[in-house]
Parts: C-alpha cells; structure tokens; sequence
C-alpha cells in the first residue's frame, strides 16, 4: 500500500531558499556560500560521523567538501536538489575515508581489532538513566549493518523522507522500508530490557 504524500510548507521554503542559494552562489556571491555552510555543516557533519566514527575527521570530509563546492561555485549544478545534492556528496566523501582507511589497514591491525574483548553486557534488570537509555540507543545503532544505519540516520536523525534517503543512497523506497524495519526492530530488541510495556 503506498504511503499518502503529506504537504510540508517548511519543506517548500526551504527549497525556494536553497534555489535562490545556489543562484547567489553561481555569481561568487561569499554570503550565499555562508548561509549554505551554516544550514548543512552541522548535520553533514553528524551523517559524515555515522561513517566514520570519528569527529575530526567528520569535519575535515564535510569542510573539503565546502572547499569543492567554492571552489567549482560557477559551474555548480544540483539538480536534484540542494540537500539531497549535499547529503549524497557527504555520504560518498565517508566511503571513500573508509575505503582508503581498510586499505591502509595491515593484516595484523585487522586481527587486532578483532581481538579485542567486547565490554560486558549491562544487565537487563539496570535502571538507565535517559543518558544511559540514548547511549545503549547510539550503541545500537552503531552496530547496526551499514545499510541499516545509513538508512536509519537518514530518516530518523536528518528527517529526510524514505523516498529521500532512497535517492541518498541509490535504492528503492521499498529497500529503505525494508531497512528501517530491520532498524527499528533491533532497536526494540536491544532496549527492550529497559523499556516498559
């Protein structure tokens, strides 16, 4: 059964504003790109995280890709849209760190990272603080398969649609579903010791 398209107003300003954006941005316009850095850096930069794990060098993908987008400003085409644009952009930078990082990795830094012990399961009958309940959250889902959180952070945590997050990462809507059930039901699964019914 397909899903009913709900209108979100916010959703056509901030397309008009990105449009007009990428417009200013074409003529070299420095204020254009600034407004542009401020609305995405933070939320690539906690997608980028979802990749790599590491907060620097989240930064140093997102801040490189700003450098490539000013550096290109005249001749910049997003056609399918600013955020998508970007989103996709980030989301290729982070492949492409963690492909370059399993390359650099030595057949014993492999063992090595597999070797090492795993921390005690807290156990089911804990009380978990709201700290503690987010933290075994974001444990799960980093633990999560990849397509699984990449499709989980894409909806939930940067709120784009399924059809949106398909168009990230070159997939069907029904294949993001299909991940974000996966998804939920780990998360059901992994806190529902701490989770009353």
């Amino acid at each position: 059964m397909a899903r009913p398209q709900v209108f979100h107003p916010p959703t056509l300003a901030r397309d008009r504003a990105e449009h007009e954006w990428l417009g200013q941005l074409r003529v070299g316009d420095p204020l254009a790109f600034e407004r542009i850095f401020r609305a995405y850096y933070a939320p690539l930069c906690a997608f980028a995280y979802s990749y790599v794990r590491c907060h620097e060098t989240s930064e140093e993908i997102v801040q490189d890709l700003f450098c490539w987008i000013w550096d290109r400003r005249f001749t910049l085409e997003m056609p399918h849209g600013m955020r998508l644009w970007l989103f996709t952009a980030a989301r290729n930078r982070s492949l492409n760190v963690l492909r370059d990082r399993r390359l650099e990795l030595s057949t014993y830094e492999r063992f090595s990272l597999y070797a090492r012990p795993q921390p005690p399961a807290e156990p089911p009958d804990a009380v978990l603080s709201a700290s503690e309940l987010s933290a075994a959250a974001a444990r799960t889902v980093a633990l999560m398969p990849p397509r699984c959180r990449e499709a989980f952070t894409l909806v939930r945590l940067q709120h784009m649609s399924y059809a949106e997050a398909a168009y990230v990462m070159g997939i069907s809507s029904r294949t993001v579903e299909v991940h974000m059930t996966r998804a939920i039901a780990n998360l059901r699964a992994a806190l529902a010791p701490w989770v009353t019914s």
